[in-house]
């Protein structure tokens, strides 16, 4: 037998009622589903990691090409608490082509820590970005460092233009594993061969962002050595600090 909605006043407080309850319990479930992915991700403590450091981590795959059994590995810095409760997210891209963000950039360079002599203990890195921002080292392309596929054709078929897409595709299945981080300032940065990689992912970010009034990516900018060496004197001169 259909179901007939009343069209009186009390009828109908309690039909919407019923309707915003449904709807607010469909959100729930969304949201612990978006939680659980999270903290399957979530790095409890690295081995040799320094007590209470203050931040939290998270690490994992996640898929680009699910034909091709294509998927990309992250892992996550948040900004320390001092840094504020929406600071910026920045991606780091390592070049070479085929180096890795988390055995470099994030170990040796920007990241939270460094590793002792003794090759079993990790210390503080007092100049760490995350003390500024929160940073998601992404290993890209697949077949370097922990991110892969299972066509091995796609190992000798990469280039710049599939990994802007593949980084692309990357960045908008994150955010809906971390939807905290939608509408947040991003930026990327790299280096080495992540000269070609940074500048074509962020042309293609501003392409599909077009006519977006306010995207999920809110791509505020790269970091560039060349435009900002080109530009040091200016605007130190115009600042008056030379």
């Amino acid at each position: 037998m259909p179901r007939h909605w009343s069209s009186s006043p009390m009828a109908m407080r309690h039909q919407f009622g019923a309707s915003v309850l449904l709807h607010l319990l469909v959100l729930a479930g969304a949201g612990a589903m978006v939680t659980a992915d999270q903290e399957s991700d979530r790095i409890r403590e690295l081995p040799g990691q320094p007590p209470n450091v203050g931040f939290s981590q998270y690490s994992g795959y996640v898929t680009v090409n699910p034909a091709r059994g294509r998927a990309l590995f992250y892992w996550l810095v948040e900004a320390v608490p001092a840094a504020g409760p929406i600071a910026p997210l920045v991606l780091w891209l390592n070049g070479g082509p085929g180096c890795s963000s988390v055995g470099y950039g994030a170990s040796e360079e920007v990241g939270p820590f460094r590793i002792r002599p003794d090759g079993q203990t990790l210390y503080l890195n007092p100049n760490s970005w995350n003390k500024a921002a929160n940073l998601l080292f992404l290993e890209s392309p697949a077949g370097v460092g922990f991110s892969y596929s299972n066509s091995s054709l796609d190992l000798y078929t990469a280039g710049d233009a599939k990994t802007a897409l593949d980084a692309y595709a990357f960045l908008v299945n994150w955010l809906e594993r971390f939807p905290q981080y939608k509408y947040r300032e991003f930026y990327i940065a790299g280096e080495s061969y992540a000269g070609h990689y940074v500048p074509q992912l962020a042309q293609l970010i501003y392409e599909k962002n077009k006519g977006i009034q306010n995207p999920t990516i809110n791509f505020k900018g790269f970091m560039s050595l060349m435009t900002t060496m080109i530009t040091l004197v200016p605007l130190s001169f115009g600042g008056l600090m030379v």
